[in-house]
């Protein structure tokens, strides 16, 4: 029997999959990061659509069947348009949620990480010039909360250590 579960989540990562579905990648408050699938949300006429962007804070309504997550409802709580309207702050954005993807495991929840995420959501939304510094300390708070690091460290010297830990080049840093 599915169980169903009721949790806020912020959307890390979307992919594609055959027949108008979406393998969605979440950090979720109560699970930490998990894969949902999301049947048929590419349907024109799909409500759980728009509140599906990279970036958003939704809550979400799951079912859990033989170990899978699958998408039953959305509620969005806040889509941070200062953030998707400014293109200054897409890079920082993207840059924190591509690590957070690739070096979260999954479902081991991370409640202090959770918190960073949307305090770093928050901040980068309401600023006025999210700058590189401030993209280093959330990264380092990020790596000392997970155990990588014990002190802070420079942005190329954060970077490396993190791409040695995910074995990935992270895309962006340039802003």
């Amino acid at each position: 029997m599915p169980k169903t579960i009721k949790t806020e989540a912020i959307v890390l990562r979307k992919r594609n999959l055959l027949n108008k579905d979406r393998l969605i990648t979440f950090l979720s408050k109560e699970k930490g990061k998990i894969n949902v699938f999301a049947k048929g949300i590419r349907k024109i006429t799909s409500r759980r659509q728009p509140h599906i962007q990279t970036g958003n804070l939704i809550t979400v309504l799951l079912s859990e069947k033989n170990g899978r997550y699958y998408l039953q409802e959305t509620t969005l709580i806040s889509g941070f348009s200062k953030i998707k309207d400014s293109e200054i702050k897409h890079d920082p954005l993207y840059t924190m949620l591509f690590v957070l993807e690739r070096i979260l495991p999954e479902n081991q929840q991370e409640d202090r990480v959770y918190e960073l995420t949307k305090q770093f959501l928050i901040e980068l939304s309401e600023s006025e010039e999210f700058t590189t510094i401030r993209l280093t300390y959330y990264l380092n708070l990020l790596m000392q909360i997970l155990g990588y690091i014990h002190t802070g460290k420079p942005l190329s010297d954060l970077r490396q250590e993190i791409e040695e830990i995910i074995h990935e080049k992270i895309p962006s840093l340039d802003f």
